[in-house]
């Protein structure tokens, strides 16, 4: 075989990248902490990666450059519909990977699972530390999030993320540590699997999954959903002032198992117009949130093990979707189940 026909027997990916401290540049190898996020191109990253010329054809597409706090709805339209386009006019293509940042990467991984149906891995990839950093780790994630999108092991899964070499699913998985190679893991499930030089270690699969969302049509404009996070003595003039402004969702970071403080619970029974659609998570971090009549007869659904920020994306697109607060409860108790 020569060169030539080994390399068009490779298969195709599609690179999507956003930026983030993966495409980081430090004033030296040793600023882990100053640096500029999204200095990269996606294109030098796979320059800076000769490794990947043997695992596939990879075609990547700029779709952002900047620190994910930055984010903004518009680039979630852009990778939904991109991912959608590429998967409905490419037969041949293995899977997609996204290079993005670490601190809204499990949000921007919980949408794509609600909304993308198609059994080919999309594989989500950050780093802690900048590409200029000495002992960078986003070479290597970058490497194995390749081979996982690669992997038939892979398919079904659902949306993942690879970092630290671990394999993670986008319900469970979330930052925890602001420092450390090692900074996500998935509390109460823990990773599906695990990537490294001998392959990808991933469980079979066990039936169809479940894409809630997946002829959603996303709208320019998206509804404002709110969250509060409880607290001692937690400020109720600002629930009245979301309810005044309009929010159209209200996510609740109770303490404990979702629990709202009394006063919290009085200002949504005295308040006189109509209330936004509104889930109960919890700040703790790990452990799921159960009904509760007597704050779920105040309109409060409980989030089950979802955490603040992924219950937001569940609210925005239910609202998105037109959803009332029945079917919305129907849909969170049929993801328990699938869970």
């Amino acid at each position: 075989m020569t060169v030539d026909q080994a390399t068009s027997s490779l298969p195709t990916l599609l690179l999507l990248a956003t930026g983030g401290t993966i495409a980081g540049r430090g004033a030296t190898s040793t600023s882990l902490n100053a640096y500029t996020a999204g200095a990269l191109a996606g294109s030098e990253l796979l320059q800076a990666l000769p490794q990947l010329q043997g695992l596939a054809h990879i075609q990547v597409e700029q779709l952002a450059n900047l620190d994910s706090a930055d984010l903004q709805f518009q680039h979630w339209i852009q990778l939904v519909t991109r991912i959608r386009e590429a998967f409905a006019t490419s037969p041949e293509l293995a899977g997609v990977v996204i290079t993005h940042g670490t601190n809204t990467l499990e949000e921007t991984a919980w949408l794509l699972e609600l909304l993308i149906d198609d059994p080919r891995p999309v594989v989500l990839v950050g780093a802690m530390r900048p590409a200029t950093a000495l002992s960078a780790d986003g070479p290597l994630n970058l490497f194995q999030a390749v081979q996982v999108a690669l992997s038939a092991r892979a398919r079904g899964h659902g949306v993942l993320v690879v970092m630290d070499g671990q394999i993670h699913g986008a319900r469970a998985v979330t930052k925890v540590a602001t420092q450390g190679v090692g900074a996500f893991q998935s509390p109460d499930l823990g990773p599906l699997g695990w990537v490294d030089d001998s392959g990808v270690h991933l469980p079979g699969v066990s039936g169809a999954r479940f894409v809630p969302f997946a002829p959603l049509v996303l709208p320019p404009q998206w509804p404002e959903v709110a969250i509060v996070y409880g607290c001692v003595d937690a400020p109720v003039s600002m629930v009245s002032a979301l309810f005044k402004a309009g929010v159209k969702g209200l996510v609740w970071t109770g303490t404990g198992a979702g629990q709202l403080s009394a006063g919290e619970c009085e200002a949504i029974k005295t308040w006189p117009g109509a209330l936004p659609l509104m889930l109960r998570a919890s700040r703790c971090g790990s452990g799921p949130v159960h009904p509760c009549a007597l704050q779920d007869a105040l309109g409060l659904l409980p989030a089950g093990t979802l955490n603040p920020q992924k219950a937001r994306i569940l609210l925005l697109l239910a609202l998105i979707a037109e959803m009332e607060r029945a079917e919305l409860s129907a849909l969170l108790a049929s993801m328990a189940i699938n869970a």
